[in-house]
């Protein structure tokens, strides 16, 4: 089962997030969203999920806001994502889409959240999660990086690829 996963602004395909996942085993496909803002990286992100139709997407802050985005227009375009693991998403952005807490994830999500996110309020995210069946939210005791949290974002993810 192919894994897309989208870094965040600071990140990188070569990051800890993707490494981590690779470590796992996990046949993953990394863009590089470097320089891009939102419309751009969802655009660079479109080809892949066309290529990768049914693959587990993965998104680590800003690039967890870039995979809902992907995941909603994938859906729209008569694809399918078949689940989208969300890293401390963004979802409380300046730029379009200003509203994107009313953003629904069109499939099975899971959120790994910190609880000492310093970035994204965790009561935003929790909201966010209540308000959409198809989310599970996972506090976990860490900041917005997650850096203590890998093993969450791996297990998480090998278990949609394994459905």
């Amino acid at each position: 089962m192919k894994v897309v996963f989208c870094h965040g602004l600071e990140g990188s395909p070569q990051g800890r997030k993707a490494q981590a996942l690779r470590a796992a085993g996990l046949d993953l496909v990394a863009p590089d969203f470097t320089g891009m803002n939102l419309a751009a990286r969802v655009a660079a992100l479109m080809p892949e999920l066309a290529a990768h139709d049914g693959c587990v997407l993965v998104g680590s802050s800003y690039g967890g806001l870039t995979a809902l985005c992907g995941a909603i227009l994938r859906h729209r375009a008569g694809g399918r994502v078949r689940g989208l693991v969300l890293a401390a998403p963004a979802l409380i952005v300046h730029e379009p889409p200003a509203d994107a807490l009313e953003l629904a994830p069109p499939c099975p999500t899971v959120v790994i959240h910190g609880r000492h996110d310093e970035l994204i309020p965790v009561a935003a995210i929790e909201a966010w999660a209540a308000a959409h069946p198809a989310v599970r939210l996972e506090l976990v005791d860490d900041a917005h990086v997650l850096a203590r949290s890998l093993d969450r974002l791996v297990a998480a993810t090998a278990e949609f690829a394994r459905e």
